[in-house]
């Protein structure tokens, strides 16, 4: 893998372009950012080949599919390792309704960002997921009234 340090400026400008719009045309990209069309591909396909883009994918408006509760979950565990967190962590990735998973630091053990239903389709998860698993302490859920800022881009300046 590349490191941030090894990504030349062009290598910013094109993952900017690319994260603000993806379905752009090479050949539209290549005039954005100052390049020749087959140069820009060669370097889009090494970021590629080199883990930097991990993949192309469609940002879908959850209201407008019938998912539009969106909850964020801490999770306090009894076993921090082993087997036991091996099995939750193994439920959450096949959980459809997971967006993320991620281990933290602090009071809680894992945070999970959830996209629902409805609240009937909250508490089928916490069956699922927390209420009959022996290795989850507590769980904690916050869910979202408005969105003030929801972004998928990463900073790419150089």
């Amino acid at each position: 893998m590349v490191s941030r340090q090894l990504l030349e400026p062009v290598d910013h400008r094109l993952l900017a372009e690319l994260q603000a719009n993806a379905e752009i045309t090479n050949a539209a990209l290549a005039e954005k950012v100052g390049l020749s069309p087959s140069s820009c591909l060669r370097r889009v396909q090494r970021l590629k080949e080199d883990g930097i883009i991990l993949r192309t994918v469609a940002l879908v408006d959850g209201e407008k599919v019938g998912q539009g509760l969106r909850a964020m979950v801490e999770v306090m565990l009894d076993h921090h390792g082993g087997p036991q967190r091996k099995d939750f962590v193994a439920r959450v990735r096949q959980e459809p309704a997971v967006l993320s998973a991620w281990a933290v630091t602090g009071e809680p053990d894992v945070v999970l960002i959830l996209s629902l239903r409805d609240m009937k389709d909250y508490q089928r998860l916490c069956e699922r997921l927390f209420t009959n698993d022996a290795n989850v302490i507590r769980f904690r859920s916050h869910f979202v009234m408005d969105s003030y800022k929801d972004e998928t881009a990463l900073p790419t300046a150089g």
